[in-house]
């Protein structure tokens, strides 16, 4: 279930739809970012992996010693809550410390900044590299170019 709800806040990746083909649009994201539901925050990955994460795991309503997984989806981390017998928790600075085998894996560095998605309808924490907030950016100027009016107006 993970996948697809992830799999609905993907950009498309540039260049990947044949010529002349449409990609689809995002499944639901427009309904979940006008309801409410998603909350966001741009924080950095310090030297240990932590990110301050209080504002979003607020969100989520998720407190201090609270067990959470994480999973790998199309590059990014998703952190859930598990069960108590998982030995990851959210420490009671309210911060996450991303494991250094997934940061790896989602090419994210200590010194970078990251966004973290709250998804509150869904309990999950979204966390986007900034390799990708640097494609979705460009992503979306180069998208505002292509729609401008040919004659200037």
């Amino acid at each position: 279930m993970a996948d697809k709800i992830v799999a609905s806040l993907l950009m498309p990746v540039r260049g990947s739809a044949p010529r002349g083909m449409v990609p689809p649009p995002l499944a639901e994201l427009g309904a979940l970012v006008e309801s409410g539901s998603v909350g966001f925050s741009l924080v950095r990955i310090d030297e240990t992996g932590t990110v301050a994460a209080k504002v979003a795991l607020s969100q989520l309503d998720w407190c201090a010693g609270q067990s959470i997984r994480f999973d790998v989806s199309a590059g990014l981390l998703v952190v859930g809550r598990a069960s108590e017998r998982v030995s990851a928790r959210i420490p009671s600075k309210m911060g996450v410390v991303l494991p250094a085998r997934l940061r790896s894996r989602c090419r994210m560095r200590a010194g970078e900044q990251v966004l973290l998605a709250s998804l509150i309808e869904h309990d999950l924490l979204v966390v986007y590299p900034q390799h990708v907030l640097h494609a979705m950016v460009t992503g979306f100027h180069a998208s505002l170019l292509r729609s401008r009016d040919p004659q200037g107006g």
